[in-house]
């Protein structure tokens, strides 16, 4: 039968009282949290934003795939990890609803400015009685005792007692409430930045300026313009003075300038951890590399004369009066002891591209035979640049804000209690006076704090009480 009842009653009790005692379970909160912290660390294993070429060549095609499907690549801004993130939203919101009135109630309510009965000492942890001769008279002394470690205690008089009560702390009951809060603003803060924040990067040649950054989407670099321009001014790297051949970097800083209709406005030296803020962006030193500006010669087999070709490392460009396209691989100081070189790439319709390097020291060594024209390598400029990475994140203060709100929450739970405290005494020659107290957290403070109170009083007192 009480099988039955109990089925009975859970059928009774409804959708929504089942969904709202689901939201506000703790047992929720504690395995979101867990989940959070599960998620956290797989984010922090596998890179984020990286291209497909990267992941593929990391995990293999198939398990590319198995993650690519889930979106474990930008975790962060998948809808599956703001639903999670949601879902402690409410979850916070319902458990401090529920609990939020009662808390309330204990603050704000006369809890203690009754008469000390007997039987509320069966439920009090501490007291003390101590048998004194004229217990009221001493009412002035018990008063300014309470009043050193307590409020200002309130009296309650009735036809055989007097009954002194004092508090401190009853705040410390909201430490939790604010604690919960502060949760909420730092997934909040958390929430706008992941909606409204990007993160990209620029890279800057020393001496010129650029007034766009760019985000990467998967394999994708999107341009996104800026309404202001970064010049590089000056890029230096330091490195450790070691007796050694080999260069170790110890750091590299950028001078940047931030211009606005052509003024000058900002100028500030980055350096790793040391970013430039400027109109909510951030922008961080990340990295550095050298862009070598390639010059070659074009000697064409029926002609004379040679023409000049510039262009950059990695730049396809087209060679004059032909059909022919080169693109630059990549510069090297030394190769194979034959002295500096270039690898470059003819890209030409109906044939496959080939890739052969040109040596300056030896013009005709590895050139196809059958093109109307001869490469020759006349020299290199070298120009290093900033690689910077560009972050906005408007909810940043937010979370800073949670983060405040948090401290102050903790401070309150664990270094406050609400402390109530007791004196009654009885009316006549002779009679007995009751000391009691009780406190919500931090027992062996408030121990010590009611055994000061009991040994002045026992000090002043002409006769000494027994402890019940």
């Amino acid at each position: 039968m009480q099988e039955l009842n109990v089925k009975a009653s859970g059928k009774e009790k409804g959708f929504v009282p089942i969904l709202l005692d689901l939201f506000r379970s703790v047992k929720l909160t504690i395995s979101l949290l867990i989940l959070l912290a599960i998620l956290s660390i797989l984010g922090t294993l596998i890179k984020q934003n990286a291209t497909s070429s990267e992941y593929v060549q990391r995990y293999g095609v198939g398990l590319y795939e198995v993650l690519n499907f889930f979106n474990l690549f930008d975790m962060y801004h998948s809808w599956w990890f703001s639903a999670i993130l949601l879902l402690l939203v409410i979850n916070l919101i319902a458990c401090s609803l529920h609990r939020l009135p009662g808390i309330v109630s204990q603050i704000s309510r006369g809890s203690g400015s009754e008469e000390l009965k007997d039987a509320m000492l069966k439920s009090l942890p501490y007291v003390e009685r101590i048998q004194i001769s004229s217990p009221v008279k001493r009412e002035d002394e018990i008063r300014s005792y309470l009043r050193r470690g307590f409020k200002n205690p309130k009296r309650i008089e009735t036809e055989s007692a007097v009954t002194l009560y004092s508090e401190k702390g009853r705040f410390s009951r909201l430490g939790v409430p604010i604690t919960h809060l502060s949760i909420l603003v730092i997934l909040i803060g958390g929430l706008i930045g992941s909606l409204y924040g990007f993160k990209g990067f620029v890279n800057i040649l020393e001496g010129e300026a650029v007034d766009r950054i760019y985000l990467r989407m998967k394999d994708e670099e999107i341009p996104k313009p800026i309404d202001f321009s970064v010049r590089c001014d000056d890029f230096k790297i330091t490195y450790y003075d070691l007796q050694r051949s080999e260069k170790l970097v110890k750091e590299y800083t950028s001078l940047l300038t931030i211009l606005e209709n052509g003024k000058e406005v900002l100028r500030k030296t980055v350096v790793v951890n040391h970013p430039l803020h400027y109109k909510g962006l951030a922008f961080y030193q990340s990295s550095y590399g050298t862009l070598n500006d390639v010059t070659l010669g074009i000697q064409w087999k029926d002609k004379k004369e040679k023409s000049l070709l510039k262009t950059l490392e990695g730049e396809t460009v087209p060679i004059p009066n032909s059909n022919t396209f080169l693109r630059v691989l990549k510069y090297a100081p030394q190769i194979h002891n034959f002295g500096e070189g270039v690898q470059v790439v003819l890209l030409k319709p109906n044939r496959e591209p080939r890739a052969y390097w040109v040596l300056k020291g030896f013009p005709q060594f590895g050139q196809p035979r059958d093109d109307e024209f001869v490469l020759t390598f006349e020299g290199v400029l070298s120009r290093e640049f900033t690689v910077l990475q560009v972050t906005k994140d408007p909810g940043v203060w937010v979370v800073w804000a949670g983060c405040a709100l948090m401290v102050l929450g903790l401070i309150v739970s664990f270094f406050f209690s609400h402390q109530r405290v007791w004196v009654r005494m009885a009316k006549g020659s002779g009679g007995e006076m009751v000391l009691a107290g009780s406190a919500s957290k931090n027992r062996i403070g408030f121990e010590k704090t009611f055994g000061q109170l009991v040994d002045e009083v026992r000090k002043k007192s002409s006769e000494f009480g027994v402890r019940s």
